[in-house]
């Protein structure tokens, strides 16, 4: 039988249809929208019932589209599907994890990973190189476009990994400026991933064997002038004070504060004269400021772009000659990893770290770092290492003020020492201890350390929370939670909130009794957090 012979409108929308098709990139979920909106409009005009045989010939057509013939033919992604196997994820959970990063016009719907999984369908660009960032952090190892998408790594230069550009760079002076160059967070800047494993311990061995620091002396013929002692000694005043605003609150805007700083400082290393020693502690204030943004960009929960400031400090560090200010940047990393439940990482990179400083460091400094390694220690379930490395660091604090202390180390003392000890403790399940060093750091803390104060207290909710059979105190854990609450919407702290989800999961088996159905009522009010 011969088919009726095709009318005017059908030509009409065949013609409006191959124009939108042709003009759009895009994939089989957007075609397929495409078709409803054709129908849509066609339904009024007399030739909705040939459409649904109108309008795939028409999509096959269109030399842009992706929809075509070799849809049907194409095979499973295994190397997604392996991946998200391997971290346990679900190509929902892929979905939310691309949306929670990407700008709202490029975010996709909860079921369009099901296709690059099953079909093997392509996203469109840049999300090939966001996909394969997300694994990389989810995973701990890097994941790279083509590993998923042979021949589709257009190199996008917006997507990358922490370490790129870092890891295969020579440890020299000249290539460390060239780094730093690119310090930026901001609109259009580029979004980095954090990574794992064997990348961070080799990044921790070269900066071990690095031993070239800032020797010469530089000039440039640009106007920019020469750099003086006393212009670094106000960069340093300053850096002090955004240390403070830190630990008040800490927070995006003085995020942006410590990163703009740290851009005009880079570009003094790059465009001014000077000599080889100001050029050194130059260098010295930059890695300070780089450790300070990634600390920053940590508590934020933005992992990429801390591991990224934390790896330029370290450059910075060791240009500078500064092998302190490099353990310390490289304890914030490992430190970093045990939050990010990698443990294991952290207890190797602390390795290297206590290796390196053995006989060259303040008391103060090797009990910070002491104090870093009990932590990574108990992530990793290591109770007799992590008691040792914490009667390390207390015999460090005993010992008293040095007049070589770092600026840096204003902060360590017993009384967050004593802090410290206590998450470790929790880490470890030593309930009884956690309690009492948690309570005691927390009698100690300061008004204006709102952070820590948040931080100590929910810790020690979680810790009456975890207790077992008679220890087990809900209304006492309650009472801590609530203790601190009000002084979250100061606190642009992303680990305070990960802490009361984990305290609401331990609860939630006793939500019927009075003080944990009040304390989830003041979960749920709305606490709009003021980050700043």
């Amino acid at each position: 039988m011969r088919p009726a012979p095709e009318t005017t409108p059908e030509r009409e929308w065949r013609v409006v249809l191959r124009a939108r098709i042709q003009t759009t990139s895009c994939g089989g979920g957007d075609i397929r929208r495409l078709m409803s909106y054709v129908v849509v409009c066609a339904s009024g005009s007399g030739v909705f019932r040939r459409l649904p045989a109108v309008v795939p010939t028409i999509a096959r057509q269109a030399p842009s589209a992706q929809y075509d013939d070799r849809m049907s033919e194409r095979r499973s992604n295994d190397a997604l599907r392996r991946l998200l196997n391997e971290i346990g994820w679900s190509p929902y959970e892929l979905a939310r994890a691309v949306n929670r990063v990407v700008p709202p016009d490029r975010r996709v719907h909860a079921k369009t990973p099901f296709a690059w999984r099953d079909r093997g369908t392509v996203p469109r660009d840049p999300l090939p190189a966001v996909v394969a960032g997300i694994l990389t952090e989810a995973r701990g190892k890097v994941v790279t476009v083509d590993q998923l998408w042979p021949g589709r790594n257009h190199g996008t230069e917006v997507w990358l990994p922490s370490i790129s550009g870092i890891a295969q760079a020579p440890w020299s002076p000249d290539e460390t400026l060239t780094l730093l160059s690119e310090c930026q967070i901001g609109p259009g800047s580029r979004t980095f991933f954090a990574v794992s494993g064997g990348e961070l311990s080799t990044i921790a061995n070269g900066w071990a064997s690095a031993s070239h620091s800032l020797a010469a002396d530089r000039t440039r013929s640009t106007s920019a002038g020469g750099i003086t002692h006393d212009l670094i000694a106000y960069l340093e005043q300053d850096l002090s004070q955004l240390r403070r605003l830190d630990d008040g609150h800490g927070g995006e805007l003085v995020l942006r504060t410590v990163t703009h700083r740290l851009s005009l400082a880079s570009d003094m290393l790059a465009e001014s004269s000077y000599e080889a020693g100001i050029g050194r502690r130059l260098l010295s204030v930059v890695g300070q400021m780089a450790q300070l943004a990634g600390w920053l960009g940590f508590d934020l929960g933005r992992h990429g772009i801390a591991q990224r400031m934390y790896l330029l400090g370290l450059r910075a560090a060791a240009a500078s000659g500064d092998r302190q200010l490099g353990a310390l940047i490289l304890s914030c990393i490992a430190f970093q990893q045990t939050w990010r439940n990698r443990p294991h990482d952290a207890v190797a990179i602390m390795s290297t770290v206590t290796r390196q400083l053995r006989g060259t460091a303040t008391p103060r400094v090797r009990a910070l770092i002491a104090m870093r390694e009990a932590r990574a220690f108990a992530t990793a379930g290591m109770a007799r290492e992590a008691s040792a490395a914490l009667d390390r660091a207390h015999d460090g604090v005993a010992r008293g003020h040095h007049e070589n202390d770092p600026a840096w180390t204003y902060w360590m003392d017993e009384t967050v020492l004593t802090s410290e000890a206590g998450r470790c403790f929790l880490q470890l399940g030593d309930i009884r201890q956690a309690e009492s060093k948690l309570a005691n750091g927390l009698a100690q803390l300061g008004d204006e350390t709102s952070r820590d104060r948040v931080l100590y207290g929910l810790s020690l909710a979680l810790a009456h929370a975890r207790a077992q059979g008679s220890q087990q105190d809900l209304e006492l854990a309650c009472y801590e939670a609530n203790r601190v609450l009000p002084m979250l919407p100061i606190v642009g702290s992303v680990r305070c909130r990960n802490l009361i989800a984990t305290i609401r999961t331990e609860l939630r088996p006793h939500r019927k009794t009075a003080s944990v159905r009040d304390l989830f009522a003041s979960l749920e009010e709305p606490t709009n957090a003021f980050i700043c």
